[in-house]
This record gives structure tokens, C-alpha cells and sequence, in this order.
């Protein structure tokens, strides 16, 4: 079987613009586990390159990260906290306590909730590409359906290639492929930029006293966050999510740094916050921004019995939950799975079933996140209604902060098996 997968959205298109996006790295390894497969990776890249600031790692994505790295690897770039929870809410002012979130008893120790910097990550990942598997340089622009039911890409300022059983559409939020076949998405900046850091921890080192030993996110009653978290292997990282008006979301560039004018004016927006938000800030010494852009899910994940969607290309979460990169793993693993468990003889494959299945086990999963988006603009909502009464605004975060274990927990395995057991599949 050859399979290809593409990234190919446009060079300023938001989180498509690094090389090898983790979405597809993990892609790549997953499908290259496939027997009597070829997996051919197409990017628009020149070349391999780390980018991005943190990432969140949940159980849900460590468990799939497990199976396409070696444990060690992972744990040896990690950062999980020791004291006071997971993953802690605070109060914007005072840093109070409002919520803490713990990883639930019943998860491995190895995959409890953890916070790295994507470059090692990245690293890592491309460290296991089989040799030859990526293509550089190549932007897909589409792709059709031959009579002989194999699928053809085609290029940009290259001749196309008609000989793919399956495509796997990993390019991004601003995926050509997704709007070939779905043209009236509205794909675009959505109100909110994360402003992004990672440096050395050492930095901090005279201002320790005041950090908490967590991941933690101060909560604003304007709806601001500031995550403030060791990453592990001696960095720190800093992410503040501020609304912006599109003006200064258009002159933002992608992953650039802000610039010192602009840095001092963002810790003037936090010169009434608790105090160690200011101290880690004036210790900052530059910042990226990233305007959040985000569009429709797909209602469905396959088209044409031989095309998926993976990644921000099904679901651009605009790094709601932390959890886009886990999703887009869980997204490649239950290819891989619904690719194993429909094959005939372990190795004939059945494409066509295997996207059936790969859509049945994960959609509901991914639309029920999709649904999360709305229940937490209502309960926003409902908190930031009482803004100016800080006892009633305390009350009400901490009686609308729904969990999402469920979210960051699942099992994709799960997920497939039982579709699988729901019937054979059979030619």
C-alpha cells in the first residue's frame, strides 16, 4: 500500500507554518509502523525545522506518543510538577487557588500530565523517520481520483503523482485539501492572540521563591490567561492569551517576536496582576505572537474512500485545552489501528473500511469537543457578567469550571475497538 501525507497550507498560515508540524511528525511514525506499507511525506518546507514555544502533553497523547517513541525519550524532556496538582487555575490578583486539576489515579504514572518545549519534541520525533520518507519542498495544492479508484496529488510547480492508495490530508488549518472539498469554510483570526516564550530557567533563578512548583494558568475576569510552567530539560515557558482587536492581530506576524516596545506595553497590561506574573514578565526578554485563527470541524473525516483528515485540518482548536497536538496524534494512531484491524492477512489492506472505520471511532469523540467550545463560551459568559465583584466572579469560576478529563483521558484505542467489534468488515 502507498500512502502519502501532505502539508501544505501556506507559509503565513498560523500553526502550519514550521516544518514538520508534530501533527505530522507523529503521523509519519505511525503509518510507517504499517507492514508492506510505503509512507510518502510531502511539505512545503525546504527543510526540517524546530519552532513553537510549549506544548501541553495529556495521558490521552502520551499514550499514543508511547507507541512511537521510546519512553525514556519522552520522559527525559519532560517537566511534570511534584507539588499542589497537575495543572492549577489561580486568581488573576491575589494567585489564590481556584481550582486544581490532578491526573486521575488510574493513569500510568509515566503518562500523568506533563509540559515540554516543542523543538525537543519535534527532535525526537524526527529522530525515528524511516530514511526517505520525507519530501521537501513540495506544496499539494489538490487531489483527484483516478479510474482506477488510486488517488493523485498534485503540486505546486511539480508534475503530479497518481499512485496512492491513501492521502492523509495533515497540512493544517489552512488546508487546500480541506477546501477543495469543503469551499465555503471560513477559515480566519477569531479574536484572541497567544503571546509565546521559552527561555532558561536559570533566569529566574533569584525570583524561585515566588514561582509555584506547577503548571499554572492565572485566570482574568476579562477572560485573559498567563500560563507560567517549567518545561523541562532546564526552560521555562510563558504563554498570555489577551483579546486583540483584528487590527493588532493583522499586524502580527506568525511566530514573530513582538519587539521591545511592544513587550513593555503587554506588561503594562499586567502591572495590576499578581505580583510574580510581573516579575517572570520583566524577566522576559522577548516574545512571539500568534493570532488564533480558527474555522468549522469537519462534519466528516474521510472523502472519497480514500482521503483523511488529521490534525488541524478535521479540527482547528486554536490551542483550546492544550490539547490540539494530542488530538492530531490520536487522529494518526486510530488511522493506523482502523488500517491494521481491516486488513486481510495482517498486511492486505482495505482502505475504503479502514476510513469508515477510522471516521465511526473517532468523530464522535472529536464533535463532542467541538460541543465543549460552546458550553465554555456559555459559562464565560455567565462569569464575566460579574466583573467588578470579585466574590461573586471567585463563585462563579469555580462553580462553571467543568472538568475535561474525559477530553484529555480518552482512550483512542478504545475508540477503535469498538467499532471494530461493532461488525466485520468485509470486501
Amino acid at each position: 500500500m502507498t500512502v502519502s501525507l501532505s502539508d501544505a497550507a501556506p507559509s503565513d498560515a498560523g500553526a502550519a507554518a514550521a516544518a514538520t508540524p508534530l501533527r505530522i511528525a507523529a503521523a509519519i511514525l505511525a503509518l510507517s509502523k504499517l507492514p508492506n506499507a510505503r509512507v510518502t511525506a510531502f511539505e512545503k518546507a525546504p527543510g526540517p525545522r524546530e519552532a513553537g514555544a510549549w506544548i501541553s502533553l495529556n495521558p490521552s497523547g502520551l499514550e499514543v506518543l508511547a507507541h512511537l517513541l521510546p519512553l525514556s525519550e519522552i520522559t527525559d524532556i519532560v517537566f511534570r510538577p511534584t507539588e499542589a496538582g497537575d495543572y492549577n487555575h489561580r486568581h488573576w490578583a491575589t494567585g489564590a487557588l481556584l481550582h486544581s486539576w490532578k491526573t486521575s489515579p488510574h493513569i500510568r504514572p509515566e503518562f500523568a500530565a506533563a509540559r515540554t518545549a516543542r523543538p525537543p519534541l519535534h527532535a525526537a520525533l524526527v529522530r525515528h523517520y524511516p530514511p526517505d520518507t520525507v519530501h521537501y519542498s513540495r506544496r499539494v495544492t489538490g487531489v483527484s481520483i483516478q479510474p482506477d479508484g488510486r488517488a493523485a496529488l498534485s503540486f505546486e510547480d511539480a508534475p503530479a503523482e497518481p499512485d496512492f492508495d491513501l492521502v492523509v490530508a495533515a497540512d493544517g488549518i489552512y488546508s487546500p485539501l480541506r477546501r477543495q472539498y469543503w469551499p465555503d469554510h471560513d477559515v480566519g483570526y477569531k479574536g484572541a492572540v497567544a503571546y509565546r516564550t521559552v527561555f532558561p530557567r536559570a533566569r529566574l533563578d533569584a525570583i524561585a521563591h515566588l514561582l509555584p512548583p506547577d503548571s499554572s494558568a492565572w485566570r482574568g475576569p476579562d477572560g485573559g490567561i498567563v500560563f507560567l510552567s517549567e518545561l523541562g530539560l532546564g526552560t521555562f515557558g510563558v504563554v498570555v492569551i489577551r483579546r486583540e482587536d483584528a487590527a493588532v492581530a493583522s499586524s502580527l506576524r506568525w511566530e514573530g517576536d513582538i519587539g521591545p516596545e511592544a513587550l513593555q506595553v503587554l506588561r503594562g497590561h499586567y502591572a495590576a496582576w499578581d505580583p510574580v506574573v510581573g516579575e517572570v514578565l520583566a524577566l522576559v526578554d522577548s516574545i512571539q505572537a500568534y493570532p488564533l485563527d480558527s474555522g468549522p470541524w469537519l462534519q466528516h473525516l474521510t472523502r472519497d474512500g480514500r482521503v483523511a483528515f488529521i490534525g488541524d485540518a478535521a479540527h482547528p482548536t486554536a490551542g483550546a485545552f492544550g490539547a490540539g497536538a494530542g488530538m492530531g496524534y490520536g487522529d494518526a494512531w486510530a488511522l493506523y489501528l482502523a488500517l491494521v484491524g481491516t486488513a486481510a492477512n495482517g498486511a492486505e489492506y482495505n482502505v475504503r473500511a479502514a476510513l469508515q472505520v477510522f471516521e465511526r471511532a473517532r468523530l464522535p469523540f472529536l464533535l463532542r469537543v467541538e460541543r465543549q467550545f460552546a458550553v465554555d463560551a456559555a459559562n464565560a459568559k455567565y462569569v464575566a457578567a460579574v466583573r467588578g465583584d470579585d466574590a461573586e466572579w471567585v463563585r462563579r469560576f469555580k462553580a462553571r469550571n467543568v472538568s475535561v478529563q474525559w477530553l484529555v483521558e480518552h482512550s483512542v484505542e478504545l475508540e477503535v475497538q469498538k467499532v471494530l467489534a461493532e461488525e466485520a468488515w468485509v470486501d
